[in-house]
């Protein structure tokens, strides 16, 4: 038998943030820079989607490569609690939509179904090519979305028996 508090009302939420050049700041060559997104995703909230879109590649300041990991806190770019690794953000990429699972399964296992007991903030790593540095660039912008399910419906949900 299964049963729900009465009442329930489930709500998403979305975050979209646009990332542009002008928070490229790293100067050594080939140094990755952490950029944190403005907002954060509550407490207990489920996340169900979450793309990466090119609005425009980066590109100048002699960059021969540049790419974006997406995930939670500072640890974007690794198997954990990673979303996406190496995503090609540099001049020749393709605009529009990147880093949209495939199949409907990867949308909603693995870290992208975790859920916190705390806040937890989304960040995007950018890295260029060994030679140059990402303060040089001169043009590039990127839009992160992610979809969740807010905490409240979780604490609506009775467990299943």
């Amino acid at each position: 038998m299964s049963t729900a508090r009465s009442g329930m009302n489930p709500t998403t939420s979305c975050i979209s943030q646009t990332v542009g050049v002008d928070i490229l700041q790293a100067s050594v060559n080939g140094a990755a820079q952490v950029y944190t997104l403005e907002q954060v995703i509550p407490a207990r909230a489920v996340v169900l989607q979450r793309w990466i879109s090119l609005d425009t590649a980066f590109s100048g300041g002699g960059l021969a490569s540049c790419t974006a990991d997406l995930g939670w806190s500072s640890t974007a770019d690794t198997d954990a609690d990673g979303w996406y690794k190496d995503q090609n953000v540099f001049t020749g990429a393709t605009t529009g939509i990147l880093a949209v699972p495939s199949t409907p399964g990867d949308r909603l296992v693995g870290p992208a179904c975790d859920v916190s007991d705390s806040a937890r903030s989304i960040t995007v790593t950018f890295t260029p090519d060994a030679g140059h540095a990402l303060a040089d660039a001169t043009a590039g912008s990127l839009s992160v979305n992610v979809i969740y399910l807010n905490e409240a419906v979780l604490d609506n949900v009775l467990p299943l028996v």
